[in-house]
């Protein structure tokens, strides 16, 4: 039977509408290419520091770039990541182990225009670490005038849209909670060098169809305050954190304060951790284990060890 043209038309353009809606979906995949850990099984390389490429649609991003750069490109060579396609580099915060990697990077592509790169105005400050009476460079790498030509160094204070779905969360500065400074990293302030709150640390935000996906560098401004900033920001569910969170200094009974608020205002959302979530580079120095207490809490398929070369994927 022949179709009224009301009923055909109808039919058509519910299917152009819905060809419209899946155009406008696309798949946001999360490599780590920089953590601590790395597959015993793998030809990837750990070491102490974090980095992650992002994609979205066509949009490629890195999120922090590791402390050496032959490591940060061994590991991309290995997944098949290729620096020359990287868009835009956004910088969580500026102590070596984010920003090291910079420097090595530019030096292996020759872009037709210089790659944007983001930060909090204080990345570039002058920042230390000091153990007994031995202080070291913590800070933003020196780069060459030829290094510098590739990049647009853009400072940002405020969250901004890096590609469709995926948003910086801006500085955090309302800190209700503990937060993850680190006692001895230093910054100069008033011409001296006092404990750095490290408010230049931002993360990301993924914005995806089960939830909203927290990635961070090193959550120096304390995870619990990062969420609850976030949620303010957008008022959704998370699906998941991914990242380091800086709580290896955290005694077990604020590690189970986190679990607290995890579980009552989160749900909690699904964990892939990493970096100085346990990990801390100077020898002798206590550490929790936060992630063993958190998979007693949770179970093992809630909580996952972030390695090198872990891949997840999204729809946004």
């Amino acid at each position: 039977m022949k179709l009224p043209n009301h009923s055909f038309n109808s039919f058509f353009d519910s299917r152009l509408f819905l060809l419209y809606e899946m155009s406008l979906e696309m798949q946001a995949k999360i490599t780590n290419v920089y953590a601590n850990e790395a597959p015993v099984n793998k030809n990837l390389k750990g070491n102490h520091g974090q980095a992650f490429y992002i994609t979205i649609g066509d949009e490629k991003i890195l999120y922090d770039t590791g402390r050496k750069p032959k490591i940060l490109l061994r590991n991309m060579n290995e997944l098949g990541i290729l620096p020359k396609d990287i868009d835009k580099i956004f910088l969580s915060h500026g102590h070596v182990d984010h920003t090291w990697g910079l420097p090595g990077l530019l030096d292996s592509i020759n872009p037709d225009n210089p790659i944007p790169v983001f930060g909090h105005p204080s990345i570039t400050e002058k920042k230390v670490t000091k153990i007994v009476f031995i202080k070291m460079n913590l800070g933003f790498p020196k780069l060459s005038e030829k290094q510098q030509k590739k990049i647009d160094l853009q400072f940002i204070r405020e969250p901004i849209e890096l590609a469709k779905g995926l948003t910086s969360t801006g500085e955090i500065s309302i800190r209700p909670y503990r937060d993850g400074r680190e006692p001895m990293a230093f910054h100069k302030s008033g011409g001296s060098f006092e404990v750095d709150p490290v408010l230049d640390d931002q993360s990301v935000v993924l914005d995806t169809k089960e939830g909203l996906v927290l990635i961070t560098g090193c959550c120096h401004a304390g995870l619990l305050n990062t969420l609850e900033h976030v949620k303010k920001m957008k008022n959704k569910p998370f699906k998941a954190i991914i990242g380091g969170t800086h709580m290896v200094r955290f005694s077990k009974e604020e590690v189970e304060h986190v679990a607290d608020v995890l579980e009552r205002e989160y749900g909690p959302p699904d964990l892939y951790l990493n970096h100085c979530t346990d990990n801390f580079p100077i020898p002798l120095i206590k550490k929790t284990p936060v992630t063993k207490i958190l998979k007693r809490r949770f179970g093992e398929e809630k909580v996952n060890t972030c390695f090198v070369g872990t891949e997840l994927s999204f729809e946004v």
